[in-house]
């Protein structure tokens, strides 16, 4: 007990109420990848989203905030999509692509902060492709600039978050996986 106390004394409770946020992110976002539909997905990435920024924002990492805020709008527009022509254009990508390399270059503070932005800017393209299938598939590459950017700021708990998510992925893939009549 006295070790707990230690290391709450240490960190200090908003340091845990972060990780706290960041397990409970981590929940939608394992979640997500055994959805069914790219709606549901996206839109569970987005409370997802929402929750790791507002972790990042506590631990002090705004490159992270500020992606995950942006990621949290980009789900909640990408969820219309097959219903909207202009969410359906190539161009609302490319927007949120902007987006994310703008928040790059006001959020630089060294290579490690342009991990969460180039993941950011690989997703809105990835996340916007209707087939959950390749949209799992190709998530696994950002998810390694995530796992690099989590440990260069210490979250713990978004460390693990990322390699649970690479798990939740193949788990996925695996379950929706088409199969071959022999």
């Amino acid at each position: 007990m006295e070790t707990v106390i230690n290391f709450i004394e240490e960190k200090g409770a908003v340091y845990l109420i972060s990780q706290l946020l960041s397990i409970i992110a981590t929940f939608f976002l394992l979640f997500s990848y055994q959805m069914k539909t790219h709606k549901r997905i996206v839109c569970m990435q987005a409370v997802a989203g929402l929750l790791f920024g507002t972790q990042y924002l506590m631990l002090g990492a705004y490159e992270g905030m500020i992606c995950n805020y942006i990621g949290m709008v980009r789900g909640i527009i990408y969820s219309f999509r097959t219903k909207s022509k202009l969410v359906d254009s190539p161009v609302c990508p490319c927007v949120f692509a902007a987006m994310f390399a703008a928040s790059g270059i006001f959020t630089y503070t060294s290579p490690f902060s342009l991990l969460p932005t180039v993941a950011m800017m690989i997703s809105s393209f990835v996340l916007w492709n209707i087939k959950a299938q390749q949209l799992r598939a190709l998530t696994l590459p950002t998810s390694v600039m995530w796992l690099i950017y989590n440990a260069s700021c210490g979250s713990i708990v978004a460390v693990g978050t990322e390699l649970l998510s690479e798990i939740s992925i193949f788990i996925g893939l695996f379950r929706f996986r088409k199969k071959k009549n022999v």
